[in-house]
């Protein structure tokens, strides 16, 4: 039976690397993987600016020194030159010191006399004051790594810098189908017997986070004829193909035949819980992943074990989740024969620490379980909690990176 890091590991080496790029704009870049390492082609700040609203001088100064007062600066204005050490210039936060000056000293640490003179009230060491030129990034500095991927931050950095385009790893393909008798898209009539399918709409949304290329192929009956098509047509059109359900040892557990009979597959037994079954294999060269019909199930699985394996096919880190925070247990709670993923929600406790609620009934079929929680806690095997004792904690937010 495989572990956790050992069925990450497996599937990894599996799927393909996607080596192809593209050039986007910065505003079409957020979720993006980069293709290649970014340089700086410019100092930030380009030159030496104010760090508040003062006036910019040459330092060391004595207390008491009284210096005229030559010209002004905003931010924006190009750099201009103090005509002599002894005077003092005008300048506002962000703007480029004049050449010759080396600090600045406050509005507030300063005397306007009637002439427009000012007295200084403090004592200056050279770049007091000051933000230096390069102190963010500097020309030829490695900004960004091959494999990021771009959150708002990142893209702020790369604006700042002058970027406008940048190389990244084409979107993965992801071939996406559930299947049941039983389920009924929202919004339709619910006929006794049936009920409505919540796990394409929570893979699609996932893999939308993730910015994943999805190719819907909708819901399909347990009918073999329409399962083969849509496993073809994925196979040759998407990077991987993904299913929910039907991949169990029952009769009408179709997609797992169907996968064996025009390809092969193997179910893996991975030593947690919720997670069983999760299927692997192949059709043709395209790699396919069938995940359980449970809907907790389906969630954790899906960003347990394909998630860091579609970030590693685009050249990004899939130990990003490494180490867990750790954080401290509501209540007791008792382990059982597996590694178990509870599902758990921070909280502020009377004393004022983080600590982790637990959902009542962790079923697998619950997916308001879920909905209520933000992340999950994983409870290690045969082990006994007691309220207070830390577990690893892993945010549902930090899952969409």
């Amino acid at each position: 039976m495989d572990t956790i890091e050992s069925a990450q590991r497996r599937l990894i080496q599996c799927l393909p690397r996607v080596v192809e790029t593209e050039l986007v704009s910065l505003n079409h870049a957020l979720g993006r993987v980069l293709a290649e390492g970014v340089l700086s082609q410019y100092d930030v700040p380009p030159s030496m600016v104010s760090l508040f609203d003062g006036y910019a001088l040459t330092a060391p100064t004595r207390c008491a020194e009284v210096r005229t007062v030559v010209g002004q600066s905003y931010a924006g204005d190009a750099p201009q030159s103090l005509p002599s050490p002894d005077v003092a210039w005008r300048i506002f936060t962000g703007a480029a010191l004049p050449l010759g000056s080396d600090a600045v000293i406050a509005q507030e640490s300063v005397t306007l006399q009637a002439d427009g003179r000012i007295v200084l009230n403090e004592v200056l060491r050279v770049g007091a004051g000051v933000r230096q030129q390069g102190a963010d990034t500097q020309i030829g500095q490695c900004v960004l790594s091959a494999g990021t991927r771009l959150d708002a931050a990142h893209l702020g950095l790369l604006a700042s810098v002058g970027v406008a385009e940048i190389a990244v790893v084409r979107r993965p393909r992801v071939a996406l189908f559930t299947t049941g008798d039983e389920l009924i898209e929202p919004g339709c009539a619910l006929p006794p017997g049936k009920i409505f399918n919540a796990n394409h709409a929570l893979l699609r949304a996932a893999m939308a986070r993730l910015s994943i290329e999805v190719l819907d192929l909708g819901v399909l009956p347990d009918e073999p004829v329409a399962i083969r098509a849509a496993l073809r047509r994925g196979a040759a059109e998407a990077d991987l193909v993904l299913t929910s359900g039907g991949v169990s040892v029952g009769d009408a557990d179709w997609v797992r035949q169907v996968v064996a009979d025009i390809g092969c597959i193997d179910t893996w037994r991975v030593f947690l819980k919720p997670g069983k079954p999760l299927a692997f294999g192949r059709i043709g060269d395209t790699p396919f992943i069938g995940l359980p019909g449970n809907p907790v199930s389906t969630f954790i699985t899906f960003f347990l074990f394909v998630r860091p394996a579609i970030r590693a096919m685009v050249g990004a880190d899939p130990d990003i989740d490494r180490p867990a925070p750790r954080l401290p247990l509501a209540q007791p709670w008792t382990g059982g024969d597996r590694p178990e993923f509870i599902r758990v929600k921070r909280a502020r406790s009377i004393a004022g620490q983080t600590h982790l609620l637990t959902f009542p009934n962790q079923n697998s079929g619950l997916l308001s379980s879920i909905a209520w929680a933000d992340g999950v806690a994983l409870i290690p095997a045969d082990s006994t909690l007691a309220e207070g004792d830390f577990v690893d904690y892993f945010p549902f937010e930090g899952w969409y990176l």
